[in-house]
């Protein structure tokens, strides 16, 4: 009998501690607060509470960090490549530098979060909520974006090749000089974006809401803004050669000396961007054709390059006095 308690007595000794190990996640110790250059790759910290802690350089690679508490964090430098963060509050965190390839995080906060310099790769950040990032310099090729909230944010120079925007809302985002091309934008909002001089070359806009947006000197070679609506828009010295604006509304729009003609087309055009340099000859001619304008509306304000004259497939929107 007494052999029988102390058997059930280390059983239980047994059990509590490995759920005592897996409560407490074997984080270090002194972590929190003081996680600096701390191992936890692969290690499950669902739901765990890091608030302000100081993560520098840490190596969280293929971590669990999914309903996370990471606000105000310090994780400049850190690995957190294949990381899970979905749902995870990251918002006024420091993310310096930090790589997040492949990462997942789907329905994150990083409201105010600094990602400046930062690899997310392959990330998956659907429904995530970006809003008043900084996301200068940062590298998304071929990041899920789906309906995420970017509005405000700074992405100066941003890389978003190959990038899955669709429904994502970027109003009032700063994209000047960014490398968007053949990414999907389809339905996102982005009124007064700024996109000045930026590559949106073979990328899909269709339906996107560009109102108020400047896009002034961007490359949009074969891009797809079939009933984008582009009112108001600055398209001064774009680069149209070869887009579809089908449907599109160009009311107010002002392309003064925006490239719409295939013969304006010049060799540097095609060679700037990698997208485009790397494609043949026989797919490059898909682009070199007129600028598609059948049924977009223009008004009285649209302002078009000189000598140059809308095609009878565009429709003139004023109705309350005749096109002169």
């Amino acid at each position: 009998m007494q052999r029988l308690i102390k058997k059930s007595f280390v059983f239980c000794l047994v059990v509590i501690i490995a759920m005592l190990t897996a409560c407490g996640v074997a984080l270090p110790r002194e972590c929190p607060p003081n996680c600096l250059g701390a191992s936890l790759m692969g290690k499950d910290l669902s739901g765990v509470d890091l608030s302000g802690a100081n993560l520098v350089e840490a190596n969280l690679g293929k971590a669990q960090l999914d309903r996370g508490n990471l606000s105000g964090a310090d994780l400049s430098g850190a690995i957190l490549a294949e990381a899970n963060l979905e749902r995870a509050d990251l918002s006024d965190a420091a993310l310096i530098g930090v790589d997040l390839t492949k990462a997942k995080l789907g329905g994150a906060i990083l409201e105010r979060t600094n990602l400046s310099g930062a690899v997310l790769a392959e990330a998956d950040m659907t429904g995530a909520v970006l809003t008043d990032v900084d996301l200068g310099g940062v590298i998304l090729d071929k990041a899920k974006l789906i309906g995420a909230d970017l509005s405000g944010a700074g992405m100066e120079g941003i890389e978003l090749t190959w990038a899955n925007l669709s429904g994502a809302n970027l109003n009032d985002a700063r994209l000047n000089g960014a490398t968007i091309s053949d990414a999907d934008l389809s339905g996102a909002l982005m009124i007064g974006a700024v996109l000045s001089g930026a590559w949106l070359n073979k990328s899909q806009l269709i339906g996107t809401d560009l109102s108020m947006a400047d896009l002034s000197g961007a490359s949009l070679i074969g891009a797809n803004l079939t009933g984008a609506n582009l009112r108001d828009a600055s398209l001064i010295g774009t680069n149209l050669v070869g887009a579809n604006l089908s449907g599109a509304n160009l009311n107010g729009a002002n392309l003064s000396g925006a490239k719409l003609l295939a013969v304006e087309l010049v060799d540097v055009d095609l060679e700037i961007d990698p997208i485009l340099y790397e494609l043949s000859e026989v797919q490059l001619d898909v682009f070199r054709v007129d600028t598609v304008l059948g049924g977009a509306s223009y008004n009285s304000q649209t302002i078009w390059p000189e000598g140059f004259d809308p095609p009878s497939v565009a429709v003139y929107a004023d109705r309350s006095s005749p096109k002169e």
